[in-house]
């Protein structure tokens, strides 16, 4: 036990000193009324213009604007695509499908909107081979592929900061990063990480030293039961995501000195930061030491009420205490942006405005926090909260 609580404390005091602190103006961080774009609605192509338009007049003043495709995703704009995956704007480093990210800056610039490029890590398809993709411990034995791409190995690491570089180009407001930006419970077994690991703490990366049992769940087996040195390998990972995360800011800011960046957070992240940091090896103030501006929340409703089994208030309830703990971790109440759901996201169209000013009132007693509406494909989809 004091082998565990002496390596975190060097893990925990090691990454205050790497990454310093991220100090917050009112002039630099501004609330957010924003509108997440999945896929741009066919009905825009030839004048993207005028959904900028409509969301302006809406009161949004940020876009966040899927900038990667992945194998089977709709393109935007129902456009005609040159390969399966890649990228929605100019780069040597993985095929663009279509170069129309500085179209869709413009057309916001024009309607004083600002643009955030939403890119994807871990989970770009084109990283995603039997040579780059990350290893888990398998509680079948040995190792299995992981979820995704291995950012500890070198080729993969250099191309992602060359496509944030290239992002960077253009005259974006920012970058939010997927939901991709983690490494599950059981990654980070494969030789790159393992040893850099083991040397870093003297801990080898064994499922013995991890995990005390093994379960069924769903037919198949899990670990159960963490160890100590598991959660020395859950904040390690959480170190190294942060080290990465400060890497591509530095290398966008070369380009683009004023560029802003929000990372996707979890639910479970703010308000069960032991859940955060052992599934996800996520964890906000260590994000925040790395330079992250905002945190957007990803508060949905439909999700939260179905694996929590809470009622709407509830479940609105909890979204808010949600709320609550990630300004807490972020320190400045801006800098949350709550993503809320006004769509399903299981083809059940749109959730209850009702519903959806429930949760507005509930999360506005966390203070002047930033939102934004998810999943957006055009105007319509788009609640506003209350004032």
């Amino acid at each position: 036990m004091k082998k565990t609580a002496l390596i975190l404390f060097f893990i925990f005091l090691y990454s205050n000193i790497s990454f310093g602190q991220t100090i917050y103006s009112s002039e630099e961080i501004y609330k957010i009324n924003g509108a997440q774009v999945f896929v741009l609605d066919e009905k825009y192509k030839g004048n993207i213009g005028a959904f900028f338009k409509e969301v302006k007049d809406m009161g949004i003043n940020t876009v966040f604007f899927r900038v990667f495709h992945n194998s089977k995703d709709r393109s935007h704009l129902g456009l005609s695509l040159k390969c399966e995956s890649g990228v929605y704007y100019e780069t040597d480093n993985a095929c663009t499908v279509y170069d129309i990210l500085g179209e869709v800056v413009k057309a916001a610039h024009d309607n004083d909107v600002k643009l955030y490029a939403w890119m994807a890590t871990r989970s770009l398809s084109f990283l995603k081979t039997d040579e780059f993709m990350s290893m888990s411990l398998s509680a079948a034995g040995g190792q299995e592929k992981g979820y995704g791409a291995n950012i500890f190995k070198k080729e993969v690491r250099e191309t992602i900061l060359n496509l944030f570089e290239d992002l960077a180009k253009y005259e974006i407001d920012g970058i939010l990063f997927q939901d991709d930006f983690i490494l599950k419970y059981t990654e980070g077994s494969d030789k790159y990480a393992s040893f850099l690991f083991k040397e870093e703490t003297g801990i080898e990366v064994k499922a013995e030293n991890f995990f005390n049992k093994v379960k069924e769940y769903n037919g198949r087996k899990v670990f159960s039961e963490y160890k100590d040195d598991f959660y020395v390998w859950a904040q390690w990972k959480s170190s190294q995501l942060a080290l990465f995360f400060k890497e591509l800011k530095e290398r966008a800011k070369t380009q683009n000195p004023k560029i802003k960046f929000a990372a996707n957070i979890y639910y479970e992240t703010p308000i069960d930061e032991k859940a955060g940091i052992s599934w996800y090896s996520q964890n906000i103030e260590t994000l925040k030491s790395a330079g992250a501006d905002y945190f957007a929340v990803m508060g949905y409703f439909e999700q939260i009420s179905q694996e929590k089994q809470l009622g709407r208030v509830e479940a609105a309830e909890y979204i808010g205490k949600i709320a609550e703990k990630a300004v807490e971790k972020a320190g400045n109440e801006k800098a949350v942006i709550m993503k809320l759901q006004t769509k399903s996201f299981k083809g059940a169209g749109m959730l209850s405005y009702d519903d959806y000013k429930l949760v507005c009132r509930r999360t506005k007693l966390a203070g002047e926090v930033s939102y934004t509406a998810v999943p957006v494909f055009s105007s319509s989809d788009i609640y506003i909260c209350p004032k």
